[in-house]
């Protein structure tokens, strides 16, 4: 009778320890596909530099990259673009804790967790900056580009006149990218 017991107990024990590990991998897979996200808007970031121009007056100097809200995407921004140029400037990636600490950003990432935070910049921050979001509610808040999820893949969303509006000038492929356009 006691052994029947205790092999009752292993195999309780037995079915814990395969749904803990089980827990365990997939909590990994989310974590490893989120990473994932994150690198595809370090390159997209990256490349987005590339169709638009930005005034002569902030062409000297470090290109600054900011971010706001995602430590993930500014370590990947971090890694990835290390080297890199954007035409004769070098890029540097920075990351504010907020939306008062921003300056001299030639590139803005707002998390989707701190886009309350666009409502507080400053007009002078948002002044030849191309602010991208990941936030559906970001357009709405000034953000040149969304990034939106499209099944498993990194899609963005374009607003011309928010980009025309912080004094950027783009090429129109970058319309033609775009998931929507506003």
């Amino acid at each position: 009778m006691e052994l029947c017991h205790q092999n009752k107990k292993i195999s309780v024990m037995k079915k814990m320890m395969i749904a803990f590990a089980l827990l365990i991998a997939s909590a990994t897979v989310v974590k490893a596909q989120s990473t994932d996200v994150e690198r595809a808007k370090s390159k997209f970031i990256y490349n987005f530099t590339k169709f638009f121009q930005w005034p002569n007056s902030v062409r000297s100097g470090d290109f600054v990259i900011g971010v706001i809200g995602s430590n993930n995407l500014y370590n990947d921004l971090q890694d990835y673009t290390n080297g890199k140029k954007v035409i004769t400037q070098d890029i540097t990636v920075k990351k504010f804790s907020n939306a008062a600490d921003v300056n001299n950003c030639h590139v803005l990432f707002v998390s989707k967790y701190r886009v309350g935070q666009l409502d507080k910049l400053s007009d002078e921050a948002t002044t030849n900056t191309l602010l991208i979001s990941d936030s559906e509610k970001a357009i709405n808040k000034g953000a040149a580009i969304n990034f939106i999820l499209q099944g498993d893949r990194l899609r963005f969303e374009f607003a011309s006149s928010n980009a025309m509006n912080s004094g950027l000038k783009f090429s129109s492929r970058i319309k033609d990218m775009a998931t929507k356009n506003y």
